[in-house]
Parts: C-alpha cells; structure tokens; sequence
C-alpha cells in the first residue's frame, strides 16, 4: 500500500508541477502558414500573428475552432488536457440558451393552448402543465449564469466556481502552491528543529535548561491566533502575506515540535561507544554532532516528515478558507472550499475540493505509516 500510494503520489505532484502542460488557457502548439509557436512558453503572442485582426493575445479555443472549419489550410492547434488557467474566466454563450429557452417556453405553451381548447380538461392538470413548463425554463435558463456543474463537452471536468474558473484547474494549481509551502516549510523547520534539539541534548547544562523554557514559553502562544492577529494587522496597513512570509511566520513556532524527539535522541546517542570513541579520537562537538549522531537518528526524521507534509497542507487550507492565509489572487484549496461554502446549492465544488484533500492526505498518511514500519525497532532491533 506505502508503495503503491507513493507512486501515486509522485505522479499527481509531477502533474502539479507541469500544471501550464495539462491546464492551460494557452495552446501547446500552434502551426500557422507552416510556421510552428509554442504559447504557453512565450508571454503573449498578438491574434494578428495568425491571420486576426485584433491586437490582443489570441483566443486559442477560438482559433482551433477557426483553423478546424478551414482544414485545408494546413493549420491547427493543440491545445492542453484542460484548456483553461485557474484565472481563466470561461465567458457563456448565451445565445443558444436563448434559443433553446423560446423554444421550450413554445412548446408547452402549445401544449397548454391545446388543454384550454377542451373543456372537460381539468384545472389542476393545465396548472401542473405550468408548474413543469417553469421548472423546465428554470433548469435551461441556469445555464446561463455560473457555477456551472460538470460538463465533458465544455471540458470543464469537474465544473465552474461563480466567476467561471474551472475547479479541476484551481485544484491543479493550488495543490503545487500547498505541497511546495509543505516541503518548503518541511526543509525550514527541520533545519532549525534539527540543530537547536542536538544542541540541547549535546550540551546539556545551561543551554538546555534555557532553551527549554523558551520553548515551553512559545508552545503555549496560541499559533492561529498570532496568525490571524499579524494579517489582520498586515491588511489594515495595506499589506497582505506572501509565500515567503507565511513561511516564515510558520516557521517560527513550527520547529519546536521536533526539537523534543531530537534532544531526546541526541541524549541517547551521546552516550553509545561510538561517540564516546569519535570524543577520544579529537573530534570536536560540531563534527560528532553532523558527522556522528544524526547520520543515525535519520530514521526519526524520515519517519515525521510526511506527518510533517499532511499537516502544513491543512494548516494553509485552514488559514486560506477563514481568509487570513495566501492572497486572494493565489490558487488555494482553502480558498475553493470557502467559494463552496458560499454556494453550497452547487455541491460539485465542495465536493471536488473534499475528494482531493481526502486522496493526498490518505496518500501522504499511507507513506508515512509505510515508512514507520520500515523503521519499526522491533524489526531491525536485535537483542542478545
């Protein structure tokens, strides 16, 4: 199972990372006249570099639609799996709507002018006439307007939100945005965390007992709340939080978690014969430290890390969803549930975003318990 849902998992990072590859409002390929662009590596290319008359960039749907009614020119478009970008707006087409909606509205208003003529037809059944006829119109006509729920033929796989972004794009995009501030978080706290405990548990003295009670000091702060207190305070300034700086914020009370099990770990090791060997030979502390006692506590730090992952990716979502986290014009799975929320009458946004957390962190908490298990003392242990 850890192995099966680490592929997997690599596979689904890998498709995050490539996002503009698979989700992309910018065509992959276009030839043009025998000339061959590549959009979605270029910033902007004008629609009159391909026989448009505007100046802006090119709509590449559009195009493909253009080049298909016009097949023996040669040219074509190909455009991603997904060809919307999570600021995509897909603007409707109404017009077939309207169509469709006088020619329902015509038919059961036939329908009904033939009941009227008979007049042993009775009153209930001509208003039941009415009610379906209203319901009918109101299911066409919500087409209209956004959310709009999954659709293969639009390639909105999984739907719209209320401005008409696709959800399986944002979901893309905002997953690459949650697992790098995971992994970025993961490298930060584990360098702090590693270095502060071996120190206590190394050196001991004064310098444990101190740091000791500084942490016991910062654990007690309540963490979401000083988050929420320093963007309200950052966005009554003007400013908002960026990348780096939810980071660094979190960064800041996150690494004390592990300092305890590396001191621990560190007190333990510091007392086999092998550094007590590596103390006789001149080594100094800082090699004995790096060199020596971590190389073999390594299997702690393995075994924390995708705990470690699981856990930043549903603190961010947490902060973006009360709208104390990332920027608004970020991708976020906090964000999405947050647009669910508010239009809960479309279930397919909240549930998207709900089966997607759900997959990564069963996959995440499945690597973990598979490498907890490599790890396991009682099987690499040996006892004479």
């Amino acid at each position: 199972m850890a192995l099966i849902s680490l592929q997997f998992f690599i596979g689904l990072t890998l498709i995050s990372l490539c996002s503009e590859l698979f989700f992309n409002d910018k065509a992959l390929a276009v030839k043009y006249n025998g000339e061959l662009h590549f959009p979605f590596l270029q910033s902007a290319i004008p629609a009159k570099n391909f026989g448009l008359e505007n100046q802006s960039e090119a709509n590449y749907l559009e195009l493909q639609k253009s080049f298909r009614s016009k097949p023996e020119d040669g040219n074509w478009v190909i455009m991603p799996f997904v060809p919307f970008h999570y600021r995509s707006i897909d603007k409707i087409d109404r017009d077939p709507i309207d169509k469709k909606l006088k020619e329902t509205e015509l038919e059961y208003n036939n329908k009904i002018a033939e009941l009227a003529k008979n007049s042993n037809t009775q009153k209930e059944k001509v208003y039941a006439l009415k009610l379906e006829r209203n319901k009918a119109l109101g299911e066409i006509d919500k087409n209209k307007y956004h959310p709009l729920p999954p659709n293969l033929p639009s390639r909105h796989f999984l739907g719209t939100d209320d401005t008409g972004r696709d959800i399986l794009a944002q979901l893309s995009y905002g997953y690459r945005i949650a697992i790098l501030f995971a992994l970025m978080l993961l490298i930060v706290n584990y360098v702090i965390g590693v270095a502060v405990g071996c120190a206590m548990g190394y050196l001991g003295s004064w310098y444990d007992l101190i740091m000791q009670r500084i942490i016991e000091v910062l654990s007690n702060i309540p963490f979401l709340y000083i988050i929420i207190i320093i963007a309200a305070v950052l966005r009554a300034q003007g400013f908002t939080m960026g990348f780096w700086a939810m980071i660094g914020i979190y960064a800041s009370f996150g690494w004390m978690g592990l300092t305890w099990y590396m001191r621990t770990a560190t007190l333990k090791e510091k007392a086999r014969e092998y550094v007590l060997a590596a103390r006789a030979c001149g080594a100094s502390k800082t090699r004995i430290v790096f060199k020596h006692i971590i190389p073999n506590v390594i299997s702690l730090l393995v075994t924390f890390a995708p705990f470690s992952i699981s856990g930043s990716i549903i603190g961010l979502t947490s902060l973006d969803f009360l709208g104390y986290g990332l920027p608004k014009d970020y991708p976020s799975w906090g964000g999405l549930i947050k647009v669910g929320t508010d239009n809960i009458q479309s279930p397919w946004i909240v549930t998207s975003i709900v089966v997607a957390m759900v997959l990564v962190l069963f996959l995440i908490n499945a690597i973990g318990e598979g490498i907890r298990q490599a790890y396991d003392p009682k099987k690499i242990s040996h006892y004479e």
